[in-house]
């Protein structure tokens, strides 16, 4: 792979970007898997055979599928569903439907002409009178064409699993199982979103949990409302449990991240401070969101949007100890303002776009409300809001279900750059009070070689995995295979040895 040539100082530089990438990339785990096959076996001979198949495709180091933990099975047989995962987006499945094979049944389902792949079993087909007769359509979509993609799939039994995993955001495939002559069981499915910049979760929970507990007060006998709260109370400390371990290993102080984040000299750590004190009038060590907004010279309508930025960069404890994100009037110190400019500034234009979906995608399910763009472009163009809002809705496709998917937003933004100009432009005003344009130009630079350095180091470590796992799998068979051969020698020499006593 080519590299730029850098200077000696600028090679440490990218060293130490590369250094901070991987250490944030393993405390935070950011590769995102989803499923990319699904198949069943049926009876327990298949399974067996197909389980020790499967187990010797992994030991290889080739691509295996995962056991469903619950079987699907009917009283006759066993059915077990068998998933494939990969961090390969292309593969994705974007959606699953449950049908039967036989032409007359309610739940038939014909999904060729529109892209969908069958799941059947021979042992399936209704032929008989105790045969299942369930298939399963899939779907794929690239991320082009698709924000929303499945990453797993479970099986319930009991009330107790199905409480579990409603907790857990999974979505009930509405066909019971006992339609198409299974187990009285549901299949349940996890989606979830990679095409987004995702906030802090727990936030925005927490705000989800204050709304369905202030619903509940009013009408306490409600029980799907205190059903939601308890769910939102389960994801919240599970989001919460989760922002603390990647947590762990990232610098508390603010000050510090940014040093580390953007690979800073003490003196550019200095220069970027005393730009703060020209923001700070009343040198109290704090300013407000309007303080910075002006700072910026942007228009006092845009104190929303320079909020989030601070929301988005911020830990998850919140902008600052004193001032926590759900205040009215946050106020910012340093550390916390120069963290807020180096994540926003180094944001390329897609993660741009990204951040501003995500802003109004809370939940990560990849799509918005058509009113949540418009009022995005109403907050974006104040003094034309009106004439921006009614020329969109006639330029851009809006969706009749009232739904903006990812993809969709972001096309029709570089159809009509316009509408998100705004957003950009404040990106641009900070780089320029802070260093200037050409220094993040070379910043970007640099971390973009840093990741490509880390990838690379990523692909030859799983090479050698591969190779060690292959070579593992081979000699576990040749010790097989020997153990084999000497017990059947053992085993001539004993009928040997019987027949000579014999005579």
């Amino acid at each position: 792979m080519l590299r730029k040539l850098w200077g000696k100082d600028d090679s440490k530089e990218v060293r130490k970007l590369t250094s901070n990438c991987k250490r944030l990339m393993q405390t935070q785990d950011r590769e995102v898997k989803g499923i990319t096959d699904i198949i069943f076996t049926v009876g327990k001979k298949e399974t067996k055979a197909f389980a020790s198949q499967n187990e010797a495709s992994r030991a290889k180091g080739e691509s295996y599928f995962v056991r469903v933990k619950n079987d699907v099975g009917s009283k006759e047989k066993i059915v077990v569903l068998w998933k494939k995962l990969s961090s390969n987006k292309d593969e994705f499945i974007s959606d699953i439907v449950l049908a039967s094979t036989k032409p007359n049944h309610e739940h038939f389902f014909l999904g060729d002409k529109d892209g969908y792949k069958l799941v059947v079993h021979r042992e399936m087909r209704g032929m008989e009178v105790a045969d299942p007769s369930l298939c399963l359509w899939f779907k794929k979509e690239s991320n082009t064409k698709s924000a929303r993609f499945i990453t797993d799939i479970q099986v319930s039994y009991t009330k107790a699993d199905q409480v579990d995993l409603s907790r857990k955001n999974y979505e009930k495939l509405p066909q019971c199982l006992s339609s198409f002559g299974l187990g009285y069981s549901n299949i349940y499915i996890l989606w979830k979103s990679s095409t987004v910049v995702r906030l802090t979760d727990s936030d925005h929970i927490e705000k989800e949990l204050n709304d369905y507990s202030a619903m509940l007060s009013k009408n306490p006998d409600d029980k799907i409302l205190a059903q939601m709260v308890d769910k939102a109370k389960w994801r919240l400390r599970e989001a919460q449990l989760a922002e603390e371990d990647h947590a762990k290993d990232i610098p508390g102080d603010d000050l510090q991240y940014t040093k580390e984040f953007l690979a800073l000299r003490t003196k550019e750590l200095r220069k970027m401070k005393k730009i703060y004190k020209t923001i700070d009038f009343d040198r109290d060590g704090k300013i407000s969101i309007e303080d910075f907004v002006l700072f910026l010279r942007e228009p006092l309508s845009m104190s929303p949007f320079i909020r989030q930025i601070f929301t988005f960069s911020a830990p998850s404890n919140g902008m600052i100890a004193n001032y926590p994100a759900g205040n009215d009037e946050p106020m910012m110190d340093v550390g916390a303002t120069l963290r807020a400019v180096a994540v926003f500034c180094m944001l390329g234009s897609t993660e741009l776009v990204k951040f501003l979906f995500s802003w109004y995608d809370t939940k990560g399910y990849g799509e918005i409300d058509n009113k949540q763009f418009l009022d995005m472009l109403g907050l974006f163009h104040p003094r034309h809001r009106d004439d921006v809002v009614v020329q969109a809705q006639k330029d851009i496709h809006l969706s009749k279900d009232g739904k903006m998917i990812f993809s969709h937003f972001s096309s029709e933004c570089k159809k009509f750059p316009h509408i998100l100009y705004p957003a950009f432009r404040v990106q641009a005003n900070m780089r320029k009070q802070f260093f200037g344009t050409r220094w993040w130009k070379t910043k970007l630079a640099k971390y973009i070689e840093a990741k490509e350095m880390l990838e690379e180091e990523r692909r030859q470590e799983q090479e050698i995995e591969d190779i060690e796992r292959r070579q593992r799998y081979e000699i576990s068979e040749e010790l097989k295979n020997e153990s084999i051969d000497i017990y059947e020698i053992k085993k001539k020499h004993r009928r040997g040895g019987s027949r000579g006593r014999g005579k």
